[in-house]
């Protein structure tokens, strides 16, 4: 009998995160076993084999012919498993590329998250109700997802992975910084959070973190512009 792989490897041999294979494995394109109480996945060598040859993500089937993904504000165009930061100077201004954003990856079919403070987050779910949206239903369905964010960067890179995992198809984050501001983290604690939020990138995922250039110093502003790949102002 071949010795079956376990998650971590096989997303080193696909070169992919450990995240983007959970989530294969759930759309049933990558067959896995589930083994022991705790069901953990683990893998063949010659399904792996195969996903490699005939495979594919099913996020990519959005992308338009040139692997660009629309971002859903002001005809913008991305790279697959990009990661962007808004720099924004009020709220309204915030909330507007919010609702393009999260109204974008919805009619798309993708899975979302909205992570920012309670009462940002509460504006922003009226406004996509008051604009058509059943956001009751795309929560019940597993579609839309919101959180006021996590204590530390590891247990907020946890939290997103989890999510993430659980999509079928696509998966989007949008984050108002702001959160973090309030739970009065360090300018270390968001460097780490975003290289690590950035590594975890791969096809199929879209991550865009908003920074209010009022509320942040301009050293977290630099730091956001260093740990993105694009930024909208």
């Amino acid at each position: 009998m071949e010795r079956l792989l376990n998650v971590r490897e096989v997303a080193e041999l696909l070169n992919v995160s450990e995240m983007t294979i959970r989530r294969w494995t759930n759309a049933g394109l990558l067959n896995c076993y589930r083994i022991g109480k705790k069901r953990e996945r683990r893998f063949n060598p010659r399904d792996v084999q195969t996903f490699l040859v005939g495979g594919s993500d099913p996020g990519l089937a959005v992308s338009s012919p040139s692997g660009a993904v629309p971002v859903g504000f002001a005809g913008i165009e991305v790279p697959d498993g990009s990661h962007l930061t808004h720099l924004y100077l009020d709220v309204q201004e915030a909330l507007g590329l919010q609702e393009s954003f999260l109204r974008q990856g919805l009619e798309n079919g993708e899975t979302v998250l909205v992570v920012a403070p309670d009462d940002r987050r509460e504006l922003l779910l009226q406004t996509l109700t008051q604009s058509g949206l059943d956001v009751t239903a795309l929560m019940s369905q597993g579609r839309l997802h919101h959180s006021g964010g996590k204590e530390s960067p590891g247990d907020q890179v946890a939290y997103i992975s989890k999510v993430a995992s659980s999509a079928k198809g696509r998966f989007r984050l949008i984050g108002d910084m702001s959160w973090a501001k309030r739970k009065k983290w360090r300018i270390e604690q968001l460097r780490k959070l975003e290289i690590r939020a950035g590594k975890s990138l791969s096809a199929g995922n879209l991550f865009l973190c908003q920074y209010g250039l009022g509320e942040f110093s301009g050293r977290e502003t630099m730091m956001a512009i260093e740990t993105h790949n694009y930024v909208i102002y």
